[in-house]
């Protein structure tokens, strides 16, 4: 894996001024940091003119369908499709970005900005700042950089970033900077009900079935400290709910008193499942994560493991119990 070189705000706001056509991405299993990011820089590099395209592999989850300008961005690209710079937003691995964009050769300079300490960084160019509460936080600056003129559009997107990947300022990732930009976003009057309403308040008929439904067979180990649900094609296929409607669900085990660490096992398909790793105050997730290839955030983390699920489980739950 290449290892990209370290870049700053300087370099990069040269990097985009040279550039004509830019390529704006984000993760597979897109969240609100990564897609509100993407929003709000993409409203921000169009007021420079430049002409610009977004993407992502998955589709806009529909509890991030009323995020201003999501229905501009692409889900397909062509490999014929040039561009002079690519900016991957809330990661560092050009791998996670999926879809059509593994096999583009067009993909000009390829700079990631992100907030994870942990993963691999394999663009050309990577920034990182993981003290920092979201991507959001650093692409507000990156625009205050370039001089951009904020709207009330940019501000509900980095806002949306802020709050859900802060649990509405609750995670220990939330700073005293992350006030002041969600202060300088509230000048603009957004909605904060609309915004709270669609990320947290709102669940399908479907959604609520799936979650009886995992809820019923969650595990909790004979240690007290670690407990687990699974999610697998079937349980979709019965409720009729989408993958997107499981985002949340692993705050039911995590929320257990005395649990320290909650796991979700989610069928993406036969054979393939994504893991999603939680804890409290004093596992590193993020660095178990990153020996199964995933990373993330010291207390949210993921990773991608194959095999049965019972292979899989044990695995994950044994490396777990000796964390604890």
């Amino acid at each position: 894996m290449n290892q990209a070189k370290k870049t700053t705000f300087k370099q990069i706001t040269g990097f985009i001024r040279d550039a004509k056509r830019i390529l704006i991405t984000t993760h597979e299993n897109p969240d609100g940091d990564g897609i509100g990011s993407l929003l709000a820089l993409g409203m921000g590099l169009t007021q420079l003119k430049k002409k610009v395209t977004l993407y992502m592999s998955d589709p806009v989850p529909k509890m991030y369908q009323f995020l201003p300008g999501q229905n501009k961005i692409k889900h397909t690209l062509c490999q014929t499709d040039k561009f002079d710079l690519t900016l991957i937003v809330d990661l560092g691995e050009v791998e996670r970005v999926g879809g059509d964009f593994q096999k583009l050769p067009g993909r000009g300079l390829t700079v990631s900005i992100d907030h994870h300490k942990s993963g691999g960084h394999n663009a050309d160019y990577n920034f990182c700042e993981p003290q920092k509460s979201s991507t959001g936080e650093i692409i507000f600056r990156l625009l205050k950089q370039l001089k951009i003129k904020f709207n009330k559009a940019m501000a509900v997107c980095v806002y949306t970033a802020l709050v859900t990947d802060t649990g509405s300022f609750k995670y220990s990732n939330t700073n005293s900077e992350t006030f002041v930009v969600a202060a300088e976003m509230a000048k603009f009057k957004i909605d904060f009900w609309e915004v709270a309403s669609h990320c947290f308040e709102t669940s399908s008929l479907s959604r609520m079935e799936l979650l009886k439904r995992v809820i019923a067979g969650m595990q909790i180990h004979e240690n007290k400290k670690l407990a687990w649900i699974v999610v697998l094609l079937s349980d979709l296929m019965h409720t009729g709910a989408t993958p997107d409607e499981t985002e949340g669900l692993i705050n039911y085990p995590r929320s257990i008193e005395g649990v320290e660490v909650a796991i979700v096992f989610k069928e993406k398909e036969a054979g393939k499942f994504r893991v999603s790793l939680r804890s409290k105050t004093r596992v590193d997730v993020a660095a178990i994560a990153a020996e199964f290839g995933g990373g993330g955030h010291e207390r949210a983390s993921g990773f991608g493991l194959e095999g049965s699920f019972e292979d899989v489980k044990n695995r994950v739950i044994s490396r777990m119990i000796s964390a604890l």
